[in-house]
């Protein structure tokens, strides 16, 4: 009996969340098969088996949360012993680097052909609810149709039951996270506004230049450039919080985490070293980052090593919002949340005029950052953004 155990797959790993079985006790697997689908920090992948043989236990429930190093599946009939202890630390390597970074379609004692399975995962239906009509418990393209126009009339007629929404995956582990950081940090927030004509001006131009070089652009990496700027002059706010000793770890590289508003929920991809960035070469690796968050399509590096985080609801806002509670991304120190930028009433040389504003809400830990601090850090990021 082979005991595959929950490997490591990235970097410090403790535990991951089972969120699917794609086998079944008794199955004949091949090395490398997918057997299971997980998540760990807000990226799903399918874990192949590093082992060939029959499934002779599944030991854990979707939805538990497992540690690594336990027991995840037994599997017998294989040509190795496992009583070498060196045998399963040397397949760790192979298991981890074999990982892929999508999410799967296959569900467990279903038969259904896999143009049905993409169908139902394009509609979001749920394959274990579905009635199969074909020969042999089969499922066809008919029976989702058929079970839409049936939730369809449901609701029509009022007999549509209350939904559960049940946080898993991406959302599950958000909110832990969430959570963790309204328990632990002592979080201040400060709200401001700035004028956004250099901002604009600032995308204007690049957007002329980047015409040529094929890059598109929008003031979220303008934006991006001045906060990295600041946070270099700033290094108490460009640092990871050790907890277990309560002291700031300061980096002198920006790696600026950009959240990303998927379907599987909020996503928080990495642009590493900002600063050795051009502006253009950013936007294009901002667009990259969020092609690839939506379509679940992320790597566990893209959303390691944040060093602060930015938030942006520009192309989201049809009312105008102008200042949030924006919950810091453990384990970094502060968060800075922009809105659009939209023609507002302002002051300027003493006359009332419409022109352009952003607001901004910057949240800190008061543990380690002081208000003269925030203070003096909004003054130096609101005089980057007016003077580009």
């Amino acid at each position: 009996m082979y005991e595959f155990k929950l490997p490591d797959i990235g970097e410090g790993l403790s535990e991951a969340e089972l969120l699917e079985w794609l086998v079944n006790v008794g199955d004949q697997i091949e090395e490398g098969d997918d057997v299971a689908m997980i998540s760990t920090d807000k990226v799903n992948v399918d874990l192949p088996s590093p082992k060939s043989g029959t499934i002779a236990e599944l030991p854990w429930e979707p939805g538990d949360v497992i540690p690594v190093g336990a027991v995840f599946i037994r599997i017998s009939n294989t040509n190795e012993s496992t009583d070498n202890p060196e045998a399963s630390p040397s397949k760790t390597t192979t298991e981890s680097s074999s990982i892929r970074g999508a999410i799967g379609s296959k569900t467990p004692g279903i038969k259904a052909a896999p143009a049905v399975r993409r169908y139902a995962k394009e509609l979001e239906v749920d394959l274990t609810l579905v009635t199969p009509s074909g020969p042999d418990g089969q499922l066809v393209r008919a029976d989702i149709e058929s079970f839409l126009n049936q939730q369809a009339a449901d609701i029509e007629s009022g007999a549509a039951r209350t939904e559960i929404f049940k946080l898993s995956g991406a959302r599950l582990a958000a909110s832990k996270r969430l959570s963790e950081s309204c328990r632990i940090l002592a979080t201040t927030t400060q709200s401001f506004e700035v004028f956004g004509d250099a901002i604009l001006a600032e995308t204007r131009r690049l957007s002329e230049q980047s015409r040529v070089e094929g890059s598109g652009i929008t003031p979220l990496p303008v934006i991006a450039k001045c906060v990295a700027a600041c946070l270099s002059r700033h290094p108490k706010f460009n640092a990871e919080i050790d907890e277990a000793d309560k002291v700031l770890l300061l980096h002198r590289q920006v790696n600026l985490g950009i959240a990303v508003e998927t379907d599987a929920g909020l996503m928080v991809p990495v642009v590493n070293d900002i600063n050795a960035k051009s502006t253009l070469s950013l936007a294009t690796d901002l667009i990259d980052l969020a092609q690839r968050a939506r379509a679940d399509a992320l790597r566990l590096d893209d959303i390691r090593g944040a060093t602060f985080t930015l938030s942006s609801t520009g192309g989201l806002e049809r009312a105008t919002m102008v200042a949030t509670t924006p919950i810091i991304n453990l384990p970094n120190v502060a968060m800075l949340w922009v809105s659009r930028i939209t023609d507002r009433p302002r002051v300027v040389s003493g006359k009332l005029e419409a022109g352009p504003i952003m607001a901004c809400t910057l949240s800190f830990d008061h543990r380690f950052i002081n208000g003269a601090e925030g203070t003096a850090f909004i003054n130096d990021l609101a005089d980057t953004f007016q003077q580009i």
